[in-house]
């Protein structure tokens, strides 16, 4: 028998990755959602435990799944126990009851998934196989890399028989059309191209405060949210360098999963978590010191500020791909360092660099994906 309980209109569905990726530009898109279009019913569903702190002000509502816990391990990432000390053998077959069941409660008329057709570890396989007039879309970063979960026969064949549409998170003008004509031809389906999601932008919407981008009291933002083989050895080095620079630029803001003591002792550093103030702080910024993350990358740009972008050395090279791609947009200004070349002398040669380093104002990048990804899905639910 039918629920007559009312619909939800969407659900967003991000996975916990390694990095913060996944859920930031589904944070987006949501906060987007729910700026244009309020009267809309929208529901978020992740394992990351960062989402609180991503959300904001942002009226958007969420469910936490347990989370997935991996590691880098030679560049290859490895899974292990999370914080429940449940093995992810439990946890695949436990999340995917627990997603099927809040689309049977909430009945969503359209899903947004970021990045798997089936889910991280296929955990979406059971939802989307029921049968429900939902519209199934699937949302893409503008790199993809050679991860096979988005590239497997298993996904491609979900992907034909249960998905609806396809978004495309990026700019064809900067990245070329290969990412897109690879879509086609894998998906049988011509994306729809958004542009740039950008957190950061979609964001600012929801903060009380203006923020004058050209006033920059601080000398820099450093951002490390979350640990790799090399953590240990980047924040040392970058400790070493901010010692040995001292205060003379302005204030240091480190947002940081781990080794917050070792700044202690020098006064011109504030350390905290990840949290909403990352994005006043690094627009108000001269520089910063970030991962080379999709939305890392959109953030600096988005702010328009020169950074130092430090690449994990992860098999599939998307970092790697991206920040080439999008370093010569016009305007930009991106210093990379492969984490395993990292040291003091190299940071330091680099930040002031970066310091004295200027960026042109630019509209060369599309940084409206969050709201065209709105609008769009605001289509596919009423449709019109």
């Amino acid at each position: 028998m039918m629920s007559s309980n009312p619909r939800l209109d969407l659900l967003i569905y991000a996975h916990d990755g390694r990095g913060l990726g996944h859920v930031s530009r589904s944070i987006a898109v949501g906060a987007a959602v729910r700026r244009l279009f309020p009267e809309l019913k929208i529901l978020l569903i992740t394992g990351c435990e960062q989402t609180d702190s991503l959300i904001g002000p942002a009226p958007l509502d969420w469910i936490k799944l347990p989370s997935y816990k991996k590691t880098l391990i030679n560049g290859k990432p490895v899974g292990s126990v999370g914080h429940t000390n449940l093995k992810n053998s439990y946890l695949v077959q436990s999340r995917a009851t627990l997603i099927q069941s809040v689309i049977e409660e909430y009945r969503p008329r359209c899903v947004l998934v970021d990045h798997e057709p089936p889910g991280k570890r296929s955990e979406l396989v059971p939802s989307v196989k029921l049968q429900t007039d939902a519209k199934w879309i699937l949302g893409l970063r503008g790199i993809i890399g050679q991860v096979e979960d988005v590239w497997s026969d298993l996904a491609t064949a979900i992907f034909k028989r249960h998905y609806f549409a396809l978004l495309w998170y990026g700019d064809a003008s900067v990245l070329g059309q290969e990412t897109l004509t690879t879509i086609k031809e894998r998906f049988d389906i011509r994306p729809f191209v958004t542009g740039y999601v950008s957190r950061l932008k979609e964001m600012m919407h929801w903060f009380d405060i203006a923020l004058d981008l050209k006033d920059k009291p601080f000398a820099g933002t450093i951002a490390v949210p979350w640990d790799s083989e090399a953590s240990a050895s980047v924040l040392n080095s970058l400790c070493q360098t901010l010692s040995n620079m001292g205060g003379q630029y302005g204030e240091w803001h480190l947002f940081l999963n781990s080794g917050q003591n070792i700044f202690k002792d020098l006064p011109f550093c504030t350390v905290q978590d990840l949290g909403p103030r990352y994005l006043t702080t690094l627009a108000k910024s001269k520089t910063a010191v970030v991962y080379g993350g999709y939305n890392s990358i959109i953030d600096v740009m988005s702010v328009n500020i020169p950074a130092v972008v430090l690449l994990r050395e992860v098999d599939d090279l998307e970092q790697q791909e991206h920040v080439k791609k999008i370093s010569t947009v016009k305007g930009a200004s991106l210093f990379p360092i492969s984490e395993s070349d990292v040291n003091p002398h190299r940071l330091q040669q680099a930040l002031t660099r970066q310091l004295q380093a200027s960026t042109l104002a630019s509209d060369a990048i599309d940084l409206d994906g969050a709201s065209k990804a709105a609008q769009k899905l605001h289509a596919y639910i009423t449709g019109y």
